[in-house]
């Protein structure tokens, strides 16, 4: 064998591992130790609950145990950044929601590249807002909060996890299709915002169904209305807003996403396992039971999801003029 041959053999055999990173030989023996699924909100909210379902579900079917980290702040940004940063060998994996695609354009700049720095894995769930509002408020439908906001404005107060989360965007929505002004009170986390709209301090608050269903059922909150197309099957009783906005819909996805240049088997494998996680009886009946839908598919579906939310995200928050301190 000629040095020439020699060399262009033992480049080719390097180019062949590579592939081999990206091929079943990267899936072949993981997982082989503990995986990190990293939620980037305070716990109690949406996406901790999801988390928690499917994490604890993953654990037999990958055997080695998922670990759900809570790295709160910033809408998602502190813990969707330590992802972004992370070794990408599927082993630190984020689970968020629909607002990474909001918060490019509510920052003027983010740590990470949103585009480009994730790889989507898979949709878990999604989930209608739902407006909910302290029992002793003097509204009951959307149409008596929207009369009562315009003969008092900035009287009804609005509270949110955090500035330029989903919630918050959800009443900047309203404001838009009713023409009632509110007063957003930003908190540090659902468990703050929570608290204070259970004991009165602040009027009501969007936020997900499984973040509100057991305070509804329990009598300390009272629901106004559901952002779906349709009313949901854990609060059949309540109305749509768009009963009385046509069109008025904002539903928020949970869904898993590695950082960029993980191995693609690893993400396939990942999928699999989040696709079979989904189907358990248990997962499907708590999901159903907090007003979640499993979704699944694959990652290309997911993909495609969150590139079309990261322009319409683009373009209303643009509209309204939305912007977040840095």
């Amino acid at each position: 064998m000629t040095q020439r041959y020699l060399r262009a053999f033992t480049l080719a055999a390097a180019f062949a591992g590579v592939l081999a990173l990206h091929g079943p030989a990267a899936a072949a023996g993981y997982p082989d130790r503990p995986i990190r699924m990293i939620a980037p909100f305070a716990p109690g909210g949406g996406s901790d609950v999801v988390a928690r379902l499917v994490a604890q579900k993953l654990t037999p079917i990958l055997g080695q145990s998922v670990v759900v980290e809570n790295r709160p702040g910033a809408s998602g940004i502190i813990g969707a950044d330590h992802v972004a940063k992370a070794t990408p060998d599927g082993y630190t994996i984020l689970m968020t929601n629909s607002a990474l695609t909001s918060n490019p354009w509510l920052y003027k700049t983010l740590p990470y590249n949103t585009e480009k720095d994730f790889v989507p894995v898979i949709e878990l769930a999604s989930s209608p807002t739902l407006l909910a509002a302290y029992p002793k408020v003097p509204f009951n439908t959307v149409t008596e909060l929207v009369a009562y906001a315009k003969q008092h404005p900035k009287h009804v107060t609005v509270g949110t996890p955090g500035a330029g989360q989903m919630s918050h965007l959800a009443a900047e929505m309203l404001e838009q299709a009713s023409g009632a002004e509110l007063m957003m009170v930003h908190y540090k986390g659902t468990a703050n915002s929570l608290a204070d709209l259970i004991s009165g301090n602040i009027m009501m608050s969007f936020g997900t169904v499984p973040g509100f269903v057991n305070q509804i059922k329990a009598g300390k909150l009272k629901p106004i209305a559901v952002a779906s197309a349709h009313r949901v099957a854990a609060l059949p009783d309540v109305p749509t807003v768009a009963e009385t906005y046509p069109g008025f819909e904002m539903t928020v996805w949970f869904g898993v996403f590695t950082p960029a240049g993980t191995p693609t088997a690893v993400v396939q494998k990942l999928n699999a396992a989040m696709e079979e996680a989904l189907k358990d009886p248990t997962v499907r009946s708590r999901f159903a039971d907090e007003g979640l839908e499993p979704v699944a598919g694959s990652p290309a579906q997911f993909d495609a999801l969150f590139r079309k939310d990261l322009a319409g995200w683009g373009k209303f928050i643009k509209e309204r003029g939305i912007r977040i301190a840095d």
